[in-house]
């Protein structure tokens, strides 16, 4: 009876002791650490199913300079962004519509993707702002922009039916399906913060 007290005494201060200890292990290993929380960073500002969006920054001792920083950089990663779903969405609409010549429809939707790039990216609008002052005194401003997916599936479609060799098999409906499955895909990417 004593030895079953004392095995389940040292199995409950063992069990203790580890539970404890990986508690400790955590404090240490985050001792000295802050965590940073980014401005919009909640789902809203995020890409989804029907916008693209991009959040960027930008620090500067003359708030007009950050600002101008902050949109520009906003507006270049809204345009990598633009620019990776239509080269996913052409490489997927040319494997499922088993065009023949994939490599010739690529370079074309390639051609193409930079004109709606430069088209629709004017019509990207600020979403919202942030400004912070640092310690030394510089401006450090956060810009959310977003630009809606309909015009850029619209000109992507567009400059495909416009080309004479592109249109020959061109399945509108296809791409359409394809272009909204890759927004699906950005939308999870980035509700993973990625």
């Amino acid at each position: 009876m004593k030895t079953k007290s004392i095995f389940a005494l040292i199995a409950f201060l063992a069990v203790t002791v580890s539970l404890t200890s990986c508690g400790g292990q955590k404090q240490v290993m985050n001792a000295g650490k802050q965590e940073i929380i980014m401005p919009f960073q909640a789902p809203a500002n995020r890409t989804d199913i029907d916008y693209f969006r991009a959040t960027a920054s930008g620090t500067s001792p003359d708030l007009e300079m950050a600002r101008t920083i902050s949109e520009m950089n906003a507006r270049t990663q809204l345009a990598a962004q633009v620019s990776t779903v239509i080269k996913s969405v052409a490489e997927k609409y040319a494997k499922q519509a088993a065009i023949q010549n994939q490599r010739e429809f690529m370079e074309k939707v390639e051609q193409n993707t930079r004109q709606v790039i430069n088209q629709t990216l004017q019509g990207a609008t600020i979403k919202d702002t942030k400004l912070y002052q640092n310690a030394d005194g510089t401006y450090e401003f956060w810009t959310n922009i977003e630009m809606s997916r309909v015009p850029v599936e619209e000109e992507a479609v567009e400059g495909i039916s416009n080309d004479e060799l592109l249109n020959l098999d061109f399945n509108q409906h296809l791409f359409r399906e394809v272009f909204k499955e890759e927004m699906a895909l950005e939308m999870q990417k980035a509700a993973q913060g990625r």
